[in-house]
């Protein structure tokens, strides 16, 4: 099995064991670049060709490979398309699943992607980098340029990017290039934005010009969370609503933006950016402006735990716009610091994407922790019809931790508290619920040396985090630390259910305080049941 999941793949016949592969065709320069990178030799041996089609089409990325013994011919409709396939034919060739047959595949969202929307740290572009290539690997095709703590995004949004700030964006935006991905440069000048003087607006434009300069052609003016009230007199003055302003900015830039070149492209971000799409405010703003105009939108919520096609659809009847969704997963940002949000993406609907302009996922702080939810958002997104999140998550541990993805899933366990579910610690639970069970069944020994097993592993799972020389792990050292904290609680359940001393007793209890008292989020109820159930415990 490949992730994302194809449309079709009947590749069922005789493997080909193929050593090395020669590339012919339409961008085979393309598929030989990613044929290079996942360290398959692309030079000679087993033919693999690639040809445009003048055939009718779902969409752009649409690709079709059919495997004989004698060679591989794969159709395609564009660049894009050829790359999704040579990353297809990659992963089949790394996983000896490449087969005598047919394949067909294409995407069902239309914008596929990840934000840098998040309050805190930025990310390093080699830290960018590395998710871009990461993300274009699993079919996504957009990324929004837009850090809160970027201080020339926000703050000084009226400041030109020094030059090595903006060589570092150009860098980005070529990388987002080479790896098929849109690349969104966005602003958010709300803060501080005189709507009634055009020097600020001729600022707003030279700043956007600026990055058009070096080839971007999609742009976001973001108005989120900023002031719902007039900073300046005049623009009180001249504008009814802070919607009226918003629309009357947003306009004249598209315009402006068109005048540049009529090939650039706007997502616009209104202030009230969740709900029903009912309010005063964005009916308003979405009558308001051109319908060629996306709008980011959140959902139900800020952080929704579910997008519906009843919600899709009510919103565009309010707005006259598909939502694009900024959502809010995994990020962990604020109120949600504490939190470490590494589980699958749940609670979006399979048809979502027949009712979107797509969906754009904002990450985490922490870029090698936000690879793992990001490989199943991008699963999702391509094929949601097929989606098995179980099933995904256990691929994106594989795709990031290798030989340590079996171990790491004792930690994963507890990280699955989010605005998707409040719940946690699924396996931990069945073991503890299976260690009392078979205690009040008597079967002491058999009750000791289940928890005194599982207890071991978790030890194992322990030290192989405590190796901050892997990204990973070095991110997670906060989360960790709460780890190793239930370890020892574990460890003195085991010591008061084989021995339940006062004194043993005392020092569980202690360690029951101590991991309580920490507020980092790590494990579910269960472990605080069984440690509270276990100050009772008798011979």
């Amino acid at each position: 099995m490949i992730y994302p999941v194809t449309q079709t793949n009947n590749l069922c016949g005789d493997i080909i064991n193929a050593k090395s592969f020669i590339i012919r065709g339409d961008f085979a320069e393309t598929a030989k670049k990613v044929f290079n990178e996942n360290n398959i030799k692309s030079f000679e041996g087993y033919p693999v060709d690639f040809r445009m089609s003048d055939d009718e089409t779902v969409n752009n990325e649409e690709y079709f490979i059919n495997v004989s013994a004698e060679k591989t011919t794969v159709d395609i409709f564009s660049k894009r398309g050829a790359f999704r396939a040579a990353h297809t034919l990659a992963k089949l060739i790394s996983k000896n699943e490449l087969r005598t047959g047919t394949l067909e595949d294409y995407p069902l969202f239309k914008k596929r992607g990840y934000i840098e929307g998040f309050y805190g740290p930025t990310w390093e572009n080699s830290k960018r980098i590395s998710v871009m290539k990461l993300m274009a690997k699993y079919g996504m095709n957009t990324f929004f340029y837009a850090p809160k703590d970027d201080i020339y995004h926000r703050e000084k949004w009226r400041d030109l990017y020094p030059e090595n700030e903006l060589a570092e964006l150009k860098k980005l935006f070529e990388t987002a290039c080479e790896n098929e991905l849109d690349f969104h440069w966005a602003i958010g000048p709300g803060l501080t934005y005189h709507y009634s003087d055009e020097k600020d607006f001729e600022l707003l434009i030279a700043k956007i010009k600026s990055i058009y300069d070096f080839g971007v052609r999609h742009f976001g003016l973001l108005l989120d969370d900023i002031p719902n009230e007039f900073q300046y007199e005049d623009d009180n003055i001249n504008f009814q609503s802070m919607v009226d302003a918003h629309i009357y900015l947003i306009n004249k830039t598209y315009e402006k933006l068109k005048e540049i070149d009529k090939k650039i492209t706007l997502t616009v971000c209104p202030t009230e950016y969740h709900g029903d799409g009912s309010g005063d405010y964005i009916s308003k703003f979405g009558a308001g402006i051109p319908e060629d105009v996306d709008i980011f939108w959140t959902g139900a919520e800020i952080c929704s735990r579910v997008l519906t096609v009843r919600e899709a659809n009510d919103f565009y009847s309010f707005t006259n716009h598909k939502p694009l969704y900024w959502d809010n997963y995994p990020v962990n940002d604020c109120e949600m610091f504490h939190e470490m949000h590494m589980g699958a993406i749940i609670g979006r609907d399979k048809e979502l994407y027949k009712h979107c302009e797509g969906i754009i996922s904002n990450v985490m702080e922490y870029a090698e922790c936000s690879k793992i939810p990001l490989i199943t958002i991008a699963d999702y997104l391509w094929n949601p019809i097929a989606y098995n999140p179980e099933k995904s998550l256990k691929n994106a541990h594989s795709e990031i931790l290798g030989d340590k993805a079996e171990l790491f899933s004792l930690f994963a366990d507890h990280l699955g508290v989010s605005c998707l579910s409040k719940y946690s610690s699924a396996y931990m639970g069945e073991i503890l619920s299976k260690v009392m069970f078979l205690d009040v069944s008597g079967k002491k020994d058999e009750s000791l040396a289940l928890l005194k097993d599982y207890i071991l592993r978790m030890r194992q799972c322990l030290t192989m985090l405590e190796d901050t020389s892997f990204t990973l792990f070095e991110e997670l050292k906060k989360w960790v630390r709460k780890f190793s904290m239930c370890c020892d609680l574990l460890d003195k359940t085991f010591e008061v259910r084989q021995n339940p001393t006062d004194e043993n007793k005392e020092e569980l209890e202690k360690h029951l305080e101590k991991y309580n008292f920490d507020a980092v989020i790590l494990t579910g109820f269960c472990l605080r049941e069984f440690a509270e159930k276990t100050l009772n415990y008798k011979k």
